[in-house]
């Protein structure tokens, strides 16, 4: 399954999403941006045997450098032949991130090289990132002539706020590496004894030995948890909470424990 500008596979309970329009700094086209990764993020959300999803792309040029920009002018310059009004622009209408479309498992994301523009919403929208020595992120918006703060709204709750303001302002005239990237919180591993995609497995495998069901409602409290306050947010991790109570993981984890062996866990 393929969205044709992503590489889809499944390797024992880690889906991967990779980018693979290296010929283009792996920017994507309109298609991937709208539709095709939606299809993705569903086929992975809904596979009982997929606990966790890496989400990177071909090469170590280039993570993804947003939008195909070439390909957006030329339907801009198609509506206008034909009358019609502009594409969208701004994220309004995008369902690529693993937060729009509402996935509730855990999400890596690993960046390799450039990342800018509209890529910055897969950073944001994951559960955490992690990246190689030589990535690094900028967002071009304005320096050409376009809003595009999807991405950078989200990290205004967890990022110091002048420094995505700075970014915002700043355009293709500042570039935010990796090591500094990583004193921001924007990552939250720098890769620097193995491949990238390596220490991604790595990670996942972790992960995937937890009970799935525990973690995707440990994702549920606190990506809710962003859109409210801290009293709020507490009282409504222990409603969510409640959806695990008398779950078979909650009595197979500490029988596990007691028995010295590996949990079984329920698929989610």
């Amino acid at each position: 399954m393929s969205d044709d500008a992503v590489l889809y596979e499944k390797k024992d309970g880690v889906a991967i999403m990779t980018i693979n329009r290296p010929e283009r700094m792996n920017a994507l086209p309109s298609y991937s941006w709208t539709e095709g990764l939606a299809k993705l993020w569903k086929d992975f959300d809904t596979d009982p045997k997929m606990r966790v999803c890496i989400f990177t792309a071909v090469g170590d040029r280039a993570f993804c450098s947003g939008v195909d920009v070439k390909e957006q002018a030329e339907r801009m310059a198609q509506a206008a032949r034909e009358g019609g009004p502009p594409p969208p622009s701004g994220g309004g209408s995008m369902m690529a991130t693993a937060w729009q479309n509402k996935v509730s498992k855990p999400v890596i994301t690993a960046v390799n090289g450039v990342c800018g523009g509209g890529a910055l919403m897969f950073v944001a929208d994951s559960d955490f990132c992690i990246a190689s020595p030589n990535a690094s992120f900028f967002n071009p918006g304005v320096t050409v002539g376009i809003v595009a703060m999807v991405g950078q709204v989200t990290w205004t709750k967890s990022v110091p706020f002048q420094s995505i303001m700075r970014m915002a302002m700043m355009g293709a005239g500042e570039r935010i590496d990796a090591q500094r990237a990583y004193e921001l919180g924007i990552v939250t591993e720098v890769v620097h004894d193995k491949p990238l995609i390596d220490r991604a497995m790595e990670l996942a495998d972790i992960m995937r030995g937890n009970s799935p069901t525990a973690m995707r409602i440990a994702k549920k409290v606190l990506w809710a948890s962003l859109e409210k306050g801290l009293t709020e947010s507490q009282r409504q991790q222990v409603e969510i909470s409640r959806e695990f109570t008398g779950h078979p993981d909650q009595r197979e984890g500490p029988r596990a424990f007691a028995e010295k062996r590996k949990p079984v866990w329920q698929d989610s």
